[in-house]
């Protein structure tokens, strides 16, 4: 008699979950049934969409210290299933798949083919090979669930929306995803969907996104990139500092380090009454010292130069006209040799720390990544297993785990994904 497990949701952890499952029932003997669950026509969709469509797929330095529950804090609750499933692990399971990669900066690896879809074509073509008799692999799409019961003899039902009929399984790993994205997501009202089973989501909000400025930025910076250091400060504190290409843009600023800087913004600021004011700091030039800077300042002083070309050659020009702007007094036609000692000084502040008023992030919409999700405390960090009910288990953007940027949101969907499989057919076999 055939064991059926229900998947809901096929993104990363969905996807890699069901291979995974499929191949351990194989090498168990396991008679299973898997069905793929997805509410949208197709799966993998916002796989598609990573790493600016070159998909990001890990960063093999992922650890601990590189997640966050809703709190901000770095939950223990990861280690098992990174330290089970460790990202090189990962990475040969793709091979095996067909998939080369290659290692970047800061340990970030993508397709060798520069193309998300690759990775999604890998998964996508292992799930439709042939399998052995005794595992059985359905993917449905679209297939929206809007219920969710477990039934008093055991096992789950699973009501569908447009009238699709219900889906029974003996074990459901719930692998939803976040509400970033919504238009490539499963989980629109994933927490009143799993209120019957008596689970709980933490507060949520959108991280690794767009920041917001206080007021318009001039149009004269939209377009504008830098490599550069962001630094965000509340109450006169530096919470954090990241260097990258930042980029000036109608709303306010975006790139690597501030979709890094932007989890501790939400946090602050979304859906919350009372937000302290924050601001980011931008370091335009961070490999050199306000000193040196100050001297290289003097030292145009006495070239033949307007202020409209006075930081030519150092800064971008439409980025070095708007800071001559912000010096009291000053316009663009008057000549290098009117800047007082103070205006230099003045300017080699700017240059190193240009402060911008923080209003918020840019939102669910552009975000990349859910912060929060289901509350720790109620899964076994060992198994991914729901500690109230058995035969649930959840993978990847649902738990109340966030990773930084750089690949490490891939990864915990890649490992958690697989231990979920591992632990769901276990818990099947254990069943007979």
């Amino acid at each position: 008699m055939f064991k059926k497990l229900v998947i809901a949701g096929a993104g990363a952890a969905g996807l890699i979950a069901a291979v995974q499952a499929a191949e351990e029932a194989a090498r168990r003997g396991l008679k299973l049934h898997i069905v793929l669950l997805e509410k949208l026509p197709r799966p993998g969709k916002k796989l598609l969409a990573t790493g600016n469509g070159r998909c990001n797929i890990a960063n093999v330095n992922a650890s601990r210290a590189n997640y966050f529950n809703a709190a901000g804090q770095n939950p223990a609750f990861v280690q098992p299933a990174l330290q089970k499933f460790p990202q090189g692990d990962n990475l040969a399971f793709f091979h095996r798949l067909g998939l080369l990669t290659k290692q970047e900066e800061n340990g970030k690896m993508y397709p060798l083919s520069d193309q998300a879809a690759a990775v999604l074509d890998c998964l996508r073509l292992r799930l439709a090979a042939p399998l052995p008799a005794n595992v059985a692999l359905e993917i449905s799409a679209p297939a929206e669930i809007v219920g969710l019961q477990s039934r008093p003899g055991g096992g789950f039902a699973l009501a569908l929306a447009g009238g699709l009929p219900a889906v029974a399984a003996d074990a459901v790993i719930l692998a939803l995803g976040g509400l970033a994205s919504p238009q490539l997501s499963n989980s629109r009202g994933f927490d009143r969907l799993l209120q019957p089973l008596g689970l709980k989501a933490t507060r949520l909000y959108p991280a690794l996104t767009q920041l917001k400025i206080a007021g318009p930025l001039p149009k004269a910076l939209q377009g504008i990139k830098f490599n550069g250091q962001v630094r965000l400060c509340q109450q006169g504190k530096c919470l954090a500092a990241e260097k990258g290409e930042v980029l000036f843009a109608a709303y306010g600023l975006s790139g690597p380090p501030v979709l890094q800087l932007s989890r501790l913004v939400s946090q602050n600021f979304y859906d919350n009454p009372r937000p302290l004011p924050q601001t980011v700091e931008l370091d335009l030039l961070p490999a050199f010292s306000a000193e040196e800077i100050l001297v290289e300042l003097q030292s145009r002083c006495g070239l033949p130069l307007a202020l409209e070309d006075f930081l030519t050659g150092m800064l971008n020009k439409r980025l070095g006209q708007q800071l001559i702007k912000l010096l009291p007094g000053r316009s663009l036609a008057e000549p290098a040799s009117a800047l007082t000692a103070g205006d230099l000084a003045r300017l080699a502040g700017l240059i190193k720390a240009l402060p911008l008023e923080v209003s918020g992030v840019v939102g669910w919409e552009r975000a990349q990544v859910m912060a929060g999700g289901l509350a720790l405390k109620d899964f076994d960090s060992q198994t991914l297993a729901s500690r109230r009910t058995p035969g649930l288990f959840a993978a990847g953007e649902i738990l109340d785990v966030c990773g930084d940027c750089g690949g490490y949101n891939l990864s915990w969907a890649w490992s958690s994904g697989r231990l979920a499989a591992l632990s769901a057919v276990k818990y099947l076999e254990e069943q007979l």
